[in-house]
């Protein structure tokens, strides 16, 4: 399955879930008419962007085989230090676990935030 078919399946699963804002979070660069190339987005932010209950959750989509940047290394690196939470997720499954944690976490004060499939990133 390619990353933009698990952000389709994330989008319809999480976008559900009351109480919950999720958004496609786009990054890059086009030409414009005159030629002038324009950048939009902040390097290495994930790709969807949700708040859940009050808690910024970032959302890194990736394949089973997919890695994470150093750029998005970075990226997660300030989020977190900034009180945000930020999750690798390979499946809606996986988004939706982060997102529960996210809602819950008051439930889950010695628990870890991210429940990533592997540490490969």
């Amino acid at each position: 399955m390619r990353e933009s078919e698990i952000m389709a399946e994330i989008m319809v699963e999480i976008g559900a879930i009351k109480g919950v804002m999720l958004w496609r979070n786009n990054t890059g660069m086009i030409k414009s008419a005159d030629g002038r190339f324009v950048r939009f987005g902040q390097p290495g932010s994930p790709d969807l962007i949700a708040i859940a209950g009050g808690k910024f959750v970032g959302l890194e989509v990736k394949t089973p085989k997919g890695r994470v940047s150093p750029v998005q290394r970075k990226w997660r690196a300030a989020c977190e230090a900034a009180g945000g939470r930020y999750a690798v997720v390979r499946s809606a499954h996986d988004a939706w676990a982060a997102i529960m944690d996210a809602l819950h976490e008051d439930d889950l004060k010695d628990e870890p935030f991210a429940r990533e499939v592997d540490r490969r990133d």
